[in-house]
């Protein structure tokens, strides 16, 4: 069984000599997709839009572009560490994100640009407004966590730069794969998930910390 480089390999031949592809793109998008869900998710979460429904969708519109326009654009360097060598999956992931924020972006400026009737303003119930500030305090919380997350974050690239380096990589840049990082920093996989393991201890202790601080 090929492995997903030797696939992807065999993929650029295929459509390089004009021959088809499809079966085997298929296949391998198919072995991306619980990341790929899992990068939905968050992209949901931090829109605090979507349902479990969408991501069938996301993925088939995400496996469309790889298709059409992926497949030329990829070129197997990392974007963020110039130098390091970059794989398919994780390009493939990157379009997964962009096309989830554009549904729920697109969702979000639709449903501020539409207009509203003043009858309909007027017979808005108390459980809609009390859903609308419920809402509005989700994500003012939400926030002000990320901002807690960020500064925990940068405090840990300066203390524990190798922790960082891990974190960023298999969470920022949706890899979900402790293979792909130590590829990427040049260290074992039982390293990677340490360094990551210990990234999320620190940042945990600088938000505990932060906010001891604060009360």
């Amino acid at each position: 069984m090929l492995n997903d480089d030797e696939l992807f390999a065999d993929i650029s031949r295929r459509k390089a000599d004009g021959r088809d592809f499809k079966k085997q793109l298929g296949e391998l998008v198919f072995r991306w997709r619980d990341p790929s869900a899992t990068v939905i998710r968050r992209v949901q979460g931090a829109f605090m839009r979507g349902s479990p429904d969408d991501i069938d969708e996301v993925f088939q519109d995400a496996a469309a572009k790889f298709m059409s326009r992926g497949l030329e654009q990829f070129r197997g360097v990392s974007e963020q560490m110039p130098g390091k060598a970059a794989s398919p999956k994780t390009f493939f992931l990157r379009i997964v994100k962009h096309c989830a924020i554009d549904r729920y972006r697109r969702q979000r400026e639709e449903l501020a640009e539409a207009p509203r009737d003043e009858d309909d303003e007027r017979e808005e119930s108390l459980p809609e407004a009390n859903r609308a500030v419920a809402f509005s305090n989700a994500r003012a919380d939400a926030a002000e966590a990320n901002e807690e997350y960020w500064a925990a974050f940068r405090k840990l690239q300066e203390e524990h730069p190798n922790e960082a380096a891990a974190w960023d990589l298999y969470h920022h840049q949706d890899m979900d794969d402790h293979e792909e990082v130590a590829r990427q920093l040049g260290i074992s996989v039982v390293n990677s998930y340490k360094r990551v393991s210990r990234a999320q201890a620190w940042l945990k202790s600088y938000v505990l910390e932060a906010r001891k601080e604060e009360s």
